[in-house]
């Protein structure tokens, strides 16, 4: 064999040792990829760990100081920390502080630092608690973001939003030394566990007031505390659906025709884990709703906040074209937007078309028809939501949509259905629940 050869053998040899070297190394990633996620973990347990202990020796010394100002004759300052008005869900709680005069409650506005624009939606929530009556501050202020201790007093503090979508100063990394509460902002019906039940704000708040033991026991399993800060007390934001708070006036702008609320959500493109939005597929179908049930038919659009952001960065939406579509639905005869409260609104609503997670259960408690646009998320549920998800109509295709508002219109629509041993309304009033619970706290030695 020449040196020639020889020299292309060797050559060979070695690109079929490179070969096998890449192939190994590609099979080896995604065993990486395991790894550094446990290693990530770890770190996180030990870290998250830690300031739950440091958080529980602050807890003590906190609860000591307030029962103290109590005993004191003086009130207990408590703040709601509000992104947006429509993860406000403890509009009953707050009532209640306002009513016991052991509590004086603030709603404090703070930045949602992913929306378009950060200060008109500060400054538009803040006008909506104004509108109410309720105390309220925003945290602005020549121009700029001011820390909590300069705009009020804080013994407790009750956060809308674990995600660590504000400023720090209003996270709970910056508060956890305060006794903080949680009462989550949606249904927590999906298999997300570690997003929805291991975050730092639900480990390290003094007190979760959770809907159920279905989340308990996932709490037990999947955080890092155990769920040891868990009060289950069921769902206060749902609580008016069901109890006897009188409807304060009709949202509905025409209350001959048939009224259906459609409900889109904004995890788009699989931009969450459940990836339970469709509305790139439906939003055609559903746009030609108001012209084929102009005289049956009141729609009301009700979007969840972040849809509009996102289709802004759509490749195939962006700022015109959604802009054009939210101005639709405001300017119908028989159409409305909707973008606050929805308690009123579902109550004197006679169907809904959505594909949002929370409102699977929340809906249920009017047991009134309901489509669900997305017939392929069951195995993404968790044992709550597949209670609600087994209950209710699903749309295989966009007639499907078409045929459920004849239902509705001709009154054959089916009502959610399930089983009679479910029982979705606890035995005591939530809202009653967390202050007992809180009231014993304050109280305990006085």
């Amino acid at each position: 064999m020449s040196m020639k050869q020889c020299t292309k053998m060797e050559n060979y040899h070695h690109s079929i040792w490179l070969i096998s070297m890449v192939k190994n190394l590609l099979k080896s990633i995604p065993m990486m990829r395991v790894l550094v996620n446990k290693l990530r973990r770890f770190i996180k347990f030990i870290n998250i760990n830690f300031y739950i202990a440091v958080a529980g020796f602050f807890h003590f010394f906190e609860l000591k100081r307030v029962r103290k100002k109590l005993f004191n004759g003086k009130k207990i300052d408590v703040i709601f920390l509000v992104m947006e008005k429509s993860v406000w869900k403890t509009d009953l709680i707050f009532q209640g502080m306002e009513k016991d005069s052991r509590y004086n409650p603030c709603i404090v506005v703070i930045p949602r630092i992913n929306a378009t624009n950060i200060l008109e939606n500060a400054e538009n929530t803040y006008k909506y608690f104004k509108e109410k009556g309720y105390k309220t501050r925003i945290s602005y202020s020549n121009g700029n973001w001011q820390k909590l201790e300069s705009i009020s007093n804080i013994d407790i503090v009750f956060f809308s939003n674990p995600h660590q979508i504000s400023l720090p100063q209003y996270l709970i990394s910056s508060l956890y030394k305060k006794l903080s509460c949680y009462v989550p902002y949606f249904e927590q019906i999906d298999t997300n566990y570690e997003g929805h039940f291991n975050g730092v704000t639900e480990n390290l708040c003094w007190k979760v007031f959770q809907i159920n033991d279905i989340h308990k026991n996932i709490a037990l399993k999947y955080a890092f505390n155990r769920g040891r800060n868990i009060d289950v007390v069921g769902y206060p934001a749902t609580e008016p659906l069901y109890n006897s708070t009188k409807i304060k006036f009709t949202p509905w702008k025409e209350n001959s025709l048939k009224k259906i609320i459609i409900a889109p959500h904004h995890s788009i493109a699989n931009s969450s884990p459940l990836a339970n939005a469709t509305f790139l597929e439906t939003a055609e179908t559903l746009q030609t709703l108001p012209a084929l049930f102009k005289h049956s038919v009141c729609f009301a659009f009700k979007p969840h906040p972040m849809l509009k952001e996102k289709l802004y960065k759509h490749p195939d939406w962006g700022v015109n074209k959604t802009d054009l579509y939210w101005h639709f639905w405001s300017t119908q005869e028989n159409t409305q937007f909707e973008d606050a409260d929805y308690i009123d609104l579902f109550k004197t609503s006679d169907a809904m078309i959505h594909d949002c997670s929370s409102f699977i259960i929340e809906y249920l408690y009017v047991k009134k028809p309901c489509l669900y646009l997305n017939s392929n998320i069951r195995n993404g549920l968790n044992e709550y939501g597949k209670i609600g998800y087994d209950a209710i109509t699903k749309a295989k295709n966009n007639e499907d949509i078409i045929e459920f508002v004849k239902s509705v219109v001709d009154e054959t629509a089916t009502p959610p259905q399930y089983s009679s041993e479910v029982n979705l309304i606890p035995r005591e009033s939530p809202t009653k629940k967390i202050m007992t619970i809180l009231n014993a706290e304050i109280e305990c030695g006085k």
